[in-house]
């Protein structure tokens, strides 16, 4: 060996000598690959759903009943953005700084117990460069339960993992209820692999109901809508597999590489090092855990958000679970490989993270002076408002038409009522789209009935400029939902019109009751005539059969149910078997107002063919008077 190797090696000894602990390392780690920043306020369909999530806190509007989501009062924590100026900016970016920077001395903890203290760091270091959309809480909650059961800690040790786990599992349940769960049972079956006494386990337990209720009345929300919170936000989670999934968006390549994925990982975790069989079976049951939760994710929506965000705790999960003698460098090129897929994956929907230390260093200055300094954040608030409205150009009188009025938006552009500033009062589910079971579908048709809902609807019509009568997935914006379609039919009328936007006025129910015009037994593949509406009438269907049952109900946990559609001329749209049996409309007489044009809120279908899967239908139709 040469003398310059030999003193590489001293040195790299005397380093390893030094050994600091974690607590130390993880902390220059995260500044140097420094990720937490503040998003900026643009037009689109998921920026105006975090638009309303941050009205929803601001305008102190109570979760479960004023507005259903997958994310709860505490949803503003997940991702920090310049909505509102002090605590609503603050927060969310401390909550994120101190989430990143604990993912960042988790990992250097389990890295360095495989590879020692320095490649722990620097290999930490290169995975913040890959890891874009990385789950933090979940990623922490696996770290710490995995220590915890490959390491036994003491009774004040095990103490404090069940106290601070149940703090962040209640914060989490309160963000959002598809990804709380998770951490919750991660964290339980670490304290379960670990031997956890019942002390221990009793701490987790209240201090995650604590933190939940004790948070929830903090944030202003009444104890007595937390059931309805529970109760109508697992409608959009358990609802989300039959109405959101994706066909015909991305290679079947893609499908085949997250389930190959998805087994050779569980299998992986089989492999550890662990003291008993009770550990083995911990750590195993957690990896399927997160497996199958991000996976199903994967899987339902196969794009590059969703992708990546299973390969970067799939590239985790490999470094975490001990590996047996011997199998060390397979643990790490599984860690690699799968890391570098997250990052192909995560560069389509975003830009990568700079590899520049010292340019991180500098995000986290700027982003720190931003987070507390109120008038940084107003002059970048109104800047983004400003540069919004001269993307959306709502003309001066449609505005004029919203001022001293209570003003819903429609069917998702939310993100418009925040750049004018409109007195937002939104339908509970405030994403049309996502009203994809009947319950939610009457929620929102309940408000838009009402005389306390909101007096005015500002409208856009739809995605592609192309073909305004079409919404997410190219659904019908006239099924999504269909009842409160028919509500807004009923209840408004416009007043005010441009080529981009619509305002609506409350006005008296101009509609009769829906009469019975016949019905029709057939089934999948085959044609029904709809019924020709008299004059100043609407055509409705309810169908009963396209809904998801039997085996597929397994088919569809497991994976995704297959795909309704409806045929219509030499096109199809995307039927949502949640809710069609709500009342779909079809067709218009003469005389039916808003009938025509970008903004018609009646399609014109004279017939009826369902395609996708098989068994037997029947289409029950309506009639229902206009004025």
């Amino acid at each position: 060996m040469t003398a310059g190797g030999s003193t590489f090696r001293d040195w790299l000894r005397r380093v390893e000598e030094w050994n600091p602990r974690s607590l130390l390392i993880g902390p220059i780690v995260a500044l140097l690959g420094w990720q937490v920043g503040f998003e900026t306020p643009t037009a689109g369909l998921d920026q105006s759903w975090w638009a309303g999530l941050y009205m929803a806190a601001h305008d102190h509007l109570r979760f479960g009943t004023e507005i259903v989501f997958t994310y709860g009062p505490l949803g503003i924590l997940r991702e920090p953005w310049l909505f509102f100026p002090g605590a609503l900016s603050l927060i969310p970016y401390l909550y994120n700084a101190v989430l990143f920077t604990f993912f960042c001395v988790t990992l250097v903890a389990v890295l360095r117990r495989r590879v020692g203290w320095l490649p722990a760091a620097l290999i930490s270091l290169a995975l913040l460069l890959l890891l874009q959309q990385t789950e933090l809480a979940v990623a922490i909650s696996m770290f710490a339960s995995i220590l915890i059961i490959e390491r036994r800690p003491g009774e004040n040790g095990m103490l404090a993992f069940a106290a601070g786990g149940g703090l962040l599992a209640g914060i989490e349940m309160l963000g959002k209820l598809s990804v709380g769960p998770v951490v919750v049972v991660v964290l339980l079956l670490g304290l379960v692999g670990a031997r956890a006494k019942t002390r221990d386990l009793l701490t987790f337990l209240l201090t995650l109901l604590a933190s939940m209720v004790g948070l929830w009345l903090l944030t202003g929300q009444p104890l007595a809508d937390l059931p309805e919170f529970v109760g109508n936000s697992s409608q959009i989670v358990t609802g989300y597999s039959d109405a959101m999934s994706l066909y015909d968006q991305s290679p079947v390549i893609n499908l085949f590489f997250v389930v190959a994925t998805a087994i050779a990982t569980v299998a992986w975790t089989l492999e550890g090092r662990y003291e008993d069989r009770r550990a083995d079976l911990a750590a195993g049951a957690i990896a399927l855990v997160i497996t199958f939760a991000f996976y199903k994710q994967a899987v339902i929506r196969i794009d590059g958000f969703h992708m990546a965000a299973f390969f970067s705790l799939v590239a985790l999960l490999w470094v975490a679970i001990p590996p047996r003698r011997g199998l060390l460098p397979l643990s790490l090129a599984g860690m690699a490989a799968f890391a570098v897929t997250a990052s192909l994956y995560a560069t389509s929907v975003e830009p990568g993270p700079g590899a520049n230390p010292i340019a991180n260093l500098g995000d986290f200055v700027s982003n720190a002076r931003t987070a507390f300094d109120t008038g940084r954040q107003e002059r970048k608030i109104q800047q983004s408002r400003r540069e919004l409205q001269d993307v959306y150009e709502v003309p001066p009188r449609l505005l004029g038409q919203l001022d001293g009025h209570r003003a819903s938006v429609g069917p998702w552009e939310v993100m418009a009522a925040w750049a004018y500033e409109v007195d937002w009062s939104p339908a509970p589910v405030f994403q049309n789209y996502s009203a994809y079971t009947t319950k939610l579908d009457q929620l929102n048709t309940d408000v838009i009935g009402s005389a306390s809902g909101p007096d005015r609807i500002l409208r856009h019509p739809g995605r592609n400029p192309q073909y305004p009568g079409r919404g997410v997935d190219v659904r019908l914006l006239a099924w999504d939902p269909p009842a409160q379609s028919v509500a807004t039919l009923c209840h408004f009328r416009p007043i005010a019109t441009s080529f981009n936007w619509q305002v609506l006025a409350r006005i008296q129910n101009r509609c009769g009751p829906m009469v019975p015009a016949g019905s029709v037994d057939s089934s999948f593949g085959q044609p029904v005539p709809v019924p020709r509406p008299r004059p100043g009438e609407v055509i409705l269907v309810r169908i009963q059969g396209a809904g998801v049952s039997g085996l597929e109900r397994i088919r569809s946990f497991l994976f995704r149910p297959k795909e309704r559609r409806v045929k219509a001329g030499k096109g199809s749209y995307r039927l949502v078997p949640g809710t069609a049996d709500d009342g779909l409309m079809l067709r218009a007489g003469p005389g039916v107002p808003e009938t025509h044009g970008r903004f018609t809120q009646v399609p014109d279908l004279k017939s009826l063919e369902l395609i996708g899967t098989s068994g037997d239908l029947r289409f029950d139709f309506f009639r229902m008077k206009v004025r």
